[in-house]
């Protein structure tokens, strides 16, 4: 494993939580069993700090994406906290800038060990989920300042809207099969 054996652990946590996450947020949308959703949405979310942070002990790129990831985890508190208007706009702004960070310090310090470890598929494969995510990201931080503006800005920021969440799910997607190759590649 080329003394990645924190990172590909950590990375399969990773792809775990995610994976998890995203059957506990459909599984929140059915009444009776949205709780249980929700639970497992905090539990993945723990999961995932837990792959991070192993890592973050062979990638110094994770680790810097462990420290981005809790104090995006703080902002949003407060964000949600600060309820409609301004400070909630500038909170939303900069909770899809830490979570690009996060993104970025991931894909791209991840793409460079495999660059290391000669698997250029799975590197070239984090360098487009990270410009596909910043994208989606430039996107979203936009949509989320035209909706402030009155009429026109709300219809522009509801009809961009479309397009962003199905470009994210896609870049979500991608991101979730970086993840799973990474992992193996660190395996093998």
């Amino acid at each position: 494993m080329y003394g990645y054996e924190n990172a590909a652990s950590g990375l399969k946590k990773m792809f775990t939580a995610q994976v998890g996450s995203i059957i506990c947020v459909v599984l929140m949308m059915i009444p009776f069993i949205g709780v249980i959703g929700l639970i497992g949405v905090f539990v993945f979310t723990i999961m995932s700090l837990i792959g991070l942070n192993s890592a973050g002990k062979d990638i110094e790129g994770c680790k810097t994406a462990f420290t981005l990831t809790i104090v995006q985890m703080v902002v949003s508190v407060i964000g949600n906290l600060a309820g409609t208007g301004v400070f909630a706009t500038v909170f939303s702004v900069v909770n899809d800038i830490l979570a690009l960070l996060v993104v970025r310090a991931v894909c791209l310090s991840v793409a460079e060990v495999m660059d290391q470890l000669n698997q250029r598929v799975v590197a070239d494969k984090g360098r487009s989920v990270w410009k596909i995510n910043l994208g989606c990201y430039v996107a979203d931080i936009v949509l989320t300042i035209l909706a402030v503006i009155p009429v026109l800005g709300t219809v522009l920021a509801v009809a961009g809207s479309v397009v962003t969440v199905i470009l994210s799910l896609v870049a979500g997607i991608m991101y979730i099969m970086f993840l799973s190759k990474s992992y193996q590649a660190l395996e093998n």
